[in-house]
């Protein structure tokens, strides 16, 4: 409000007809405020006892002050984990890198740190939350995504990593956590896309894994967030709720599919080798009776040989003796009856029919 209202008073308590107090007076009631807040008493400025007081109670301020900045030097202490590391942050710029152990930066304002756990797995959850008390909510919108054959599967999958940069995770990334999930979704996402959706229910899983793990890096690199991907751990793949009963039915009739399979292969490789060694075993047999026929036809071209010799030598003891030997191989398998000629004729003619039919009637 203004000065020149006549109702008012002016800064020095008067009003504006009134001159302003003398200078002197002032500095002599502000030193006489000053003498009674240190102790040294009412006492004028000439008072000796009033200004050793005051120096007393000077050297306790400045003594105060000194104890004031230790304690504000000492509040630069810090001290780092074995599993972190501190960036120095001076006036909100890098100043540096500290590993673990006891450390001093410059109090604030000047500097302040940042501590970060650089050995320690950190994990995302994507498509589900774990709660607290154990149950698991599922995220429809993170876990529901499209395959190379235009079917829908829902994916549930944990990201383990690592600080690796503490520098870059700091200040080219605003969430750590954040930038880590929205890469995996993406990657997952990619990897999905170019696969076919009973090679992502069936075979493929661990090769979807891996694929996933090298596309969120090679993301995470492009942004230098400066993190490390560990791990990429499917936990739940099956299609959406409304057609998973048709889905088994048909996993079902794969699986007894796969069965039949196994059980023919497992009778393949019952018989084939079976057949083979027959196979090798008739080859065998029949090399073996080719080489005895082959050696009897030449015994028996030497033999006829031999004979040819002997009969152009003596033909008429040959033929006798060959004669003797057909005789002798021929009577040899059948039945003979040798009967005298003195005594022939008085002998009933005996005719053996019975073993001719190669039957015997007993009565």
């Amino acid at each position: 409000m203004p000065w020149s209202d006549p109702n008012q008073q002016n800064p020095w308590g008067k009003g504006p007809n009134q001159k302003p107090p003398n200078i002197d007076e002032v500095v002599r009631r502000l030193q006489e405020r000053l003498s009674g807040l240190f102790g040294g008493g009412s006492g004028g400025g000439g008072n000796g006892k009033g200004f050793s007081g005051f120096k007393a109670n000077k050297a306790l301020l400045t003594g105060l002050l000194g104890l004031l900045s230790l304690v504000w030097l000492a509040s630069g202490i810090y001290v780092v984990a074995a599993d972190e590391q501190a960036v120095v942050l001076r006036f909100g710029q890098h100043s540096a890198t500290k590993g673990p152990g006891l450390n001093w930066h410059l109090p604030y304002p000047m500097e302040s740190v940042e501590k970060l756990p650089v050995t320690r797995v950190q994990r995302v959850e994507i498509g589900f939350r774990g709660l607290s008390d154990g149950r698991v909510r599922k995220v429809n919108q993170e876990s529901l995504m499209l395959t190379k054959d235009e079917n829908i599967v829902d994916i549930s999958f944990i990201v383990q990593y690592k600080i690796k940069d503490v520098g870059n995770y700091l200040f080219n990334i605003d969430n750590g956590p954040k930038t880590v999930r929205n890469a995996a979704e993406s990657a997952i996402r990619e990897v999905i896309g170019r696969t076919l959706i009973d090679d992502v229910l069936t075979t493929k899983k661990a090769e979807v894994e891996v694929e996933t793990e090298q596309l969120i890096q090679s993301i995470l690199d492009g942004y230098k967030a400066g993190i490390s991907v560990s791990t990429v751990k499917l936990q739940d793949v099956q299609p959406p709720e409304r057609v998973i009963k048709e889905f088994k039915d048909v996993a079902s009739a794969r699986e007894d599919r796969e069965r039949a399979k196994n059980e023919a292969q497992a009778y393949a490789n019952d018989i084939i080798p079976k057949a083979r060694g027959e196979a090798k075993k008739m080859v065998l047999d029949a090399e073996a009776y080719r080489a005895e026929i082959i050696d009897r036809s030449k015994g028996e071209a030497n033999r006829f040989n031999s004979m040819l010799a002997a009969y152009r030598e003596a033909p008429n003891v040959t033929r006798k003796r060959l004669y003797l030997e057909t005789m002798q191989e021929v009577l040899s398998k059948v039945d003979k009856v040798i009967i005298d000629e003195a005594v022939a004729d008085r002998i009933l003619p005996y005719l053996p029919l019975d073993r001719a039919t190669g039957k015997v009637e007993v009565k």
